[in-house]
């Protein structure tokens, strides 16, 4: 555990500001670099319950790129998706190849690309099973 988790750990796990209603946690929490995400999921189970709920992304979402909630549908299959996954692909695209100039549907889409990729490759590199190559499936 790193000194700034053990001094999050320290402040938050026994106060008052530990025992916070999740509506003033999410705005605490998206108000925090996304970096440190992870160290405030690690604090108290109720927060990292937090980071898989939909409500905090959509706010994350809202605060941190305020035009993708205005967006119209896209059109073809392609389905908006989770919170989450917006908000990745808008921050790989803000982050990564810098594209904040101005917010355009074709950012939150080249983010959308790099994820899909990502996950190709994944699944690509991934270990065949030993019952495949032994033939006991």
């Amino acid at each position: 555990m790193t000194d700034s988790s053990r001094i999050i750990t320290s402040i938050f796990a026994d106060n008052p500001i530990g025992k916070l209603p999740d509506h003033l946690l999410i705005e605490i929490f998206i108000r925090v670099p996304m970096l440190e995400w992870v160290q405030l999921s690690c604090v108290k189970k109720q927060w990292a319950n937090l980071f898989r709920e939909e409500c905090l992304w959509n706010a994350a979402l809202l605060r941190n790129f305020p035009f993708a909630g205005h967006a119209k549908r896209w059109p073809g299959p392609i389905p908006r998706g989770l919170s989450k996954r917006r908000y990745t692909a808008l921050y790989i695209s803000k982050h990564i190849f810098s594209l904040d100039t101005a917010w355009d549907e074709n950012h939150e889409i080249v983010g959308h690309i790099y994820l899909f990729l990502k996950e190709q490759l994944e699944i690509s590199t991934m270990p065949t099973p030993a019952g495949i190559l032994h033939g006991t499936i």
